[in-house]
């Protein structure tokens, strides 16, 4: 009877093991502002510019870099006059230690391999 019990653990822990290694999807996704138009992408990386400026200036970093590089950021979204239907990314502002702020930004893309609902493609800068 001792027998039938470990013979049945180790099947079932053979099973535990195969499913475990099963493949992961491995699709690449590449970012959404390859596709856009060359004045929406430069639309989406002065958006980010203006938004990693904007919170470097309320955390008081940077100082008047980060207000020159706002200043710049809110000047080209200015002259480009560009119906704000282009695909901008996600920017989201991460709490760090010591009262200290980061920004992230990037995609949520549907995920065509059905794994998951969506996938998140962090921001690159274009220039």
């Amino acid at each position: 009877m001792r027998c039938w019990r470990s013979a049945g653990s180790v099947l079932l822990l053979g099973l535990l093991a195969g499913c475990a290694s099963e493949r992961m999807n491995t699709t690449t996704y590449s970012s959404p502002i390859r596709t856009q138009s060359a004045a929406c992408q430069l639309y989406a990386q002065a958006w980010v510019e203006h938004f990693r400026a904007s919170v470097a200036v309320r955390e008081g970093r940077h100082g008047d870099s980060a207000l020159h590089k706002q200043a710049q950021a809110r000047a080209r979204l200015d002259q480009q006059q560009i119906d704000e239907d282009c695909y901008k990314p996600y920017c989201l502002i991460q709490p760090k230690a010591e009262g200290r702020l980061d920004t992230y930004c990037g995609y949520k893309v549907p995920d065509t391999s059905g794994q998951e609902l969506y996938r998140w493609i962090p921001w690159t800068d274009l220039n």
